[in-house]
């Protein structure tokens, strides 16, 4: 009986030992800041140059121009566009300080002509760095679908979206970077006999019940008016269930005006863009930190997990403090809240609780 004791101890000795040893190695990197989460807007793709080849020609010269031209591209992508302005004018040698390494796709010399098709990686954490010096959040958005529903009044006349400058040249004219697919409406008379009920008290109509025929929940509703040389908007719109609703007002003396109308569509369209980026931005000032104990079952699990948290954009750096058979404690530093960070957790099927002041993670 004792030599079964004995034996049974040893065994769960060697068992604890062994996890223990094993965990260390498997987690001996993971004091570590993370360079790129997998799915990264830092990686810009596809970056055309061409020229002359001349007696003054340079290959330098046109990879230096693919830097300027991915950075303008990162730049819009991740920005809000009333901060675009503030890094606009950075030089390149601070540009090429930005980026970790680039790589030449395609590159073609042919009858006096220079063309080259490159892949430039910047390193997130310069970034970043670069931002929070100058007080810049970032946006890291990504693509998504919605419906584009806009209705036009001309004095007390509701156009036909057929007459709809809006709806005909909303996906036609492009800005940069766009990051939302809109799937233009078809016109129905039940809703156009509800938007013409509810005219005057346009906030209470429920876009929901008009989308819902397109399976899509995400949606940008712009209800126009123009009268008295304006061209008032109310705009409505529902990102991942997240609603925002605001009023516009343009000088418009002329519905025919096509190049007022143009930049009014563009800068509509910036607007619509910057309200889908700010549900995604990141406060870099100061990052937060959370102690989270995992009550794992397996070194699968914990591996899983760390790589969960390599993906999550907002987090920044995390380490091991204490682990068991049973449990683990991570110390986790990241940008936002706590309720972004479950928002995040969320996706990758992980449930992030308050118990009693402690913060614990499960799979779910």
């Amino acid at each position: 009986m004792k030599k079964y004791l004995l034996l049974k101890y040893l065994i769960t000795f060697l068992r604890e030992y062994i996890f223990i040893i094993l965990t260390a190695t498997i987690f001996s990197s993971i004091l570590f800041s993370k360079c790129f989460s997998e799915e990264n807007v830092f990686i810009i793709d596809e970056i055309e140059v061409e020229g002359i080849i001349d007696v003054n020609f340079s290959r330098d010269k046109y990879i230096n121009i693919a830097f300027l031209d991915s950075y303008e591209i990162l730049m819009s992508k991740i920005l809000l566009s009333s901060d675009f302005s503030k890094v606009s004018a950075i030089k390149l040698d601070k540009i090429k300080n930005l980026i970790s390494s680039f790589k030449i796709l395609d590159e073609v010399y042919r009858n006096d002509e220079y063309k080259a098709t490159l892949k430039i990686f910047y390193d997130e954490i310069k970034v970043k760095k670069f931002l929070s010096r100058k007080n810049i959040s970032f946006s890291q958005s990504k693509n998504i679908t919605a419906v584009f529903y806009p209705v036009l009044f001309v004095d007390e006349e509701l156009q036909a979206l057929d007459d709809n400058y809006f709806y005909h040249q909303w996906n036609k004219i492009k800005i940069k970077n766009e990051s939302i697919s809109f799937v233009m409406p078809v016109e129905d008379l039940d809703d156009i006999n509800k938007i013409k009920e509810i005219k005057n008290n346009i906030e209470d109509l429920d876009v929901e019940d008009i989308v819902k025929k397109y399976n899509i929940r995400n949606y940008v509703f712009a209800f126009m008016q123009n009268e008295n040389k304006k061209l008032n908007i109310y705009l409505k719109t529902n990102f991942n269930d997240n609603q925002v609703s605001k009023n516009i007002s343009y000088e418009l003396d002329n519905i025919n005006n096509k190049i007022k109308l143009k930049k009014i569509l563009t800068d509509l369209k910036k607007e619509v863009t910057d309200i889908w980026k700010k549900e995604n931005i990141i406060n870099l000032s100061a990052p937060l930190s959370l102690r989270i104990k995992f009550k794992n079952t397996n070194l699968r699990n914990l591996n899983t997990l760390k790589n969960t948290f390599y993906k999550i954009s907002i987090i920044d750096n995390y380490s091991l403090e204490e682990f068991s058979v049973n449990y683990a404690f991570f110390k986790i530093y990241y940008y936002g809240d706590p309720q972004k960070l479950t928002k995040e957790l969320s996706k990758f099927g992980y449930l992030l609780k308050n118990e009693q002041g402690r913060w614990v993670i499960y799979s779910e």
